[in-house]
Order: C-alpha cells, then structure tokens, then sequence
C-alpha cells in the first residue's frame, strides 16, 4: 500500500477489524498479507485515504491450480497419488516384534502374517484385543503382550519367561499325573489326596495328587466322596541325554572377488528386476536387504525396493586343534544349560564327557536337573447326589 495517508489507512482497517498480518514498513507506506475477500472489501478505504495498492504475490490453491492450469496432467497426477496414498492407509503392510526375540519372536512373526493378520489385511478388521488372546493360547513362552496398531503398522510387544500357574474352574475336577520318569525330591499338597511321597521313584503317567478325596466316619469306613481338581507342587529328579559332536576337519570359506549387486522393484507381491549382473562362480552367497518406503514414522507403504549381494567363494579344508573342538563344545553345553536354566530348571549333576572318536570329538552324557513334574489329568465332574443317593440304596 503506498500513497497520502497510509497510517491512517492502518487505522481504519484496524477499527473496522480487518484482519492483515506479516506487516512491513516501506519507504511510501506498507507491505503486508490479507485474505483474498477482505482485498475486494479495500476499495471505500482506499477512497477515503487516497492510497493504492499492488499485488506483490498470490499465495493459495486457487492461485496454484491458476497457475499450473497447463500442467493438467501434474495436477491429475498429484491428486491420483494423494488418493493412493489415503488408500493404502486403510491397509496393514508392516508387523513388527518388539522385545525378546530369542524363543518365539520369529515364529511368532511368522505365525501372525500367515493366520491372523496378513500383510494387505483392512486395518478395521484387526482387533488388537482378540489377537492378544489368540497369541497367549498359542505360546506359553509369552508372559506378557501387548499390541498396537498404529499408521499402517502392527507392533506386537512382547515379554517371554515362564507362563504363570492358573487356577482351575471350579467345574474341572482331576489328578496330578506325572509328566516323566523321576525320583520325587519335593512335594506340596494344596488340594487333594498325595499318593505319592518324597524319594518315590515314578514312572511318566502315575497318579502323585489323587482329586479324589474320602471323608471317613469313626469306623474308617468311607462316609462321602468329594471330587476336586488337585492341586500342589511337585519336583523331581529327572536327566536328559546330551550328545553333540565337533568334525575335527571342516571346509572354510574364502571370499574373492569384488560383490556383485542388483536392485529389485516391488510393489506389494510384484517385483521388477532390470538388470542382473552375471557372475562367473559355482559358490557364492546372498545377502538381501529390503528397503521399505514409509511416510513419517509409522506410515509404512506397500512399495519400495531390495538390494542383492552376491559374493563369490571356494572352499577350503582345515582342521581344529583339539582345544578349539573342546571350546566349541564347551560354549554349546553352556547355552544348553543356560536354557535349561532360564526356564526354571535346576541343575544338580552335569555328566557330560568329551571324547575324541572317527577324527570327531564328541560330547556325550547327561544332565541331571530337578524340575516340576505334573500336569493336571482333567476328569468329568461326578454330581455328588448321585454318589450319595447310590450309597443310600
């Protein structure tokens, strides 16, 4: 706005709320932004004031399809892709495992895109609560989980360990069996009639809590009989066999040559490959990295591209020294425990002996642990009138 009287110009646009913003002083008057509707309302102010205006920019839709109206099909195009866009949104393309993954997380990966939510599945169609459910019936590995959906993205949070002890319904009745063979070292009977007691040998199907129980009069004569499911803790001695061997000669790998690489379009389950480069060896190894097109954080879209390694190998014999077989050996029988371990078993004798035998140096022996042994045989509940009304007779 430049002319005779710009301040009060400003005045009267401020007295009249006329909204401006971004308000510059010039050397005749003032630069500034106003909406397109109040630039057309200006022209009684302009009167009164004896200023004038030019239009330094236009800013705004209207303007930029104005401007491109040319470029009908970038317009078209870019609105074709804002639709695709919004489209594929309404879609699940991505499943992750967050937390431990050393037990289940792959298989559990694995199961989810397979049976519950494959990739390309209508975000309103997965329940999150369900699929929570569905997961802990599946795994008894999962102590705890959690999942989200979020973006075009299904994140599966996940803790593993030992699954928690329910309680029985009060509608289950039976006995606690044994799972294996084993010598009883401890044993708690919270419900139910014990059978078996400790330093008892059993063998994989004995009853050690009866959910039988009689109720005897001053005679020793049974008076009742209540059936329960029995419940208590029962551990035993029990040993695996352990057998796992070292080849004392082995094929080594010798990389040469520089690595060949190729790029792969895809687009959901069609893939584009322009151009793969030929590679003169009978051994090589590939190695494919998939990168995967997202929008912000969690907007993961169904398109994107793999880079393939290919590298070039022979092979060639060598031979472990007898120490390096033995450490081998060593670090596997380690992890071994440490499994055992993790899941809530406790070591009391490892038996395990190292021979050499065939150019091989074998592990071999077992590992004896002390673990709970029972499972609940469930039986159908008895009506106890029936029981009563029988013995009456």
């Amino acid at each position: 706005m430049y002319g005779f009287a710009p301040e009060r110009l400003m005045n009267l646009l401020i007295k009249d709320n006329i909204v401006i913003w971004d308000v510059n002083d010039t050397h005749d008057g003032y630069s500034f932004f106003i909406g397109r509707k109040n630039l057309i309302g200006l022209k009684p102010y302009l009167k009164k004031t004896n200023m004038k205006f030019k239009i330094l920019t236009r800013i705004g839709f209207p303007y930029l399809i104005k401007q491109n109206r040319k470029r009908v099909t970038f317009i078209i195009g870019c609105i074709g892709f804002m639709c695709a866009v919004y489209t594929l949104s309404l879609f699940v393309w991505e499943v992750r495992i967050v937390g431990e993954d050393h037990l289940v997380a792959n298989e559990l990966l694995k199961r989810i895109e397979e049976q519950y939510v494959p990739l390309g599945t209508f975000k309103s169609k997965v329940d999150c609560v369900e699929l929570e459910e569905k997961l802990r019936k599946d795994y008894d590995e999962i102590s705890w989980i959690s999942c989200e959906l979020k973006g075009t993205g299904l994140t599966v949070y996940l803790e593993e360990g030992i699954k928690p002890k329910t309680k029985p319904s009060k509608d289950v009745t039976g006995d606690l069996v044994a799972t294996k063979n084993a010598k009883i070292t401890k044993m708690i009977t919270r419900q139910g009639t014990p059978v078996a007691k400790v330093n008892d040998k059993v063998k994989k199907g004995d009853i050690l809590i009866s959910g039988t129980i009689n109720i005897y009069d001053d005679n020793h004569e049974v008076m009742d009989t209540s059936y329960v499911a029995a419940d208590g803790d029962v551990y035993g001695k029990t040993s695996y066999d352990y057998d796992d061997y070292v080849d004392m000669d082995y094929y080594e790998k010798e990389y040469y040559d520089k690595e060949k690489k190729h790029i792969t379009l895809y687009f959901m389950d069609y893939c584009l490959t322009p151009f793969i480069p030929t590679i003169n060896a009978a051994n090589y190894d590939t190695f494919t990295q998939i990168h995967k097109f997202k929008i912000f954080n969690d907007l993961y879209l169904p398109v994107g591209y793999k880079v393939t390694k290919r590298l070039p190998y022979t092979l060639k014999l060598s031979s472990h020294t007898e120490q390096e077989a033995t450490d081998i050996l060593n670090d596997r029988l380690a992890k071994k425990i440490k499994q055992f371990e993790e899941n809530g078993l406790e070591i009391v004798k490892n038996d395990v002996k190292i021979e050499k035998a065939d150019n091989k140096l074998v592990a071999k022996g077992k590992i004896v642990v002390i673990e709970p042994i029972t499972t609940l045989v469930k039986k159908p509940k008895t009506d106890k009138k029936k029981v009563k009304k029988k013995k009456n007779k």
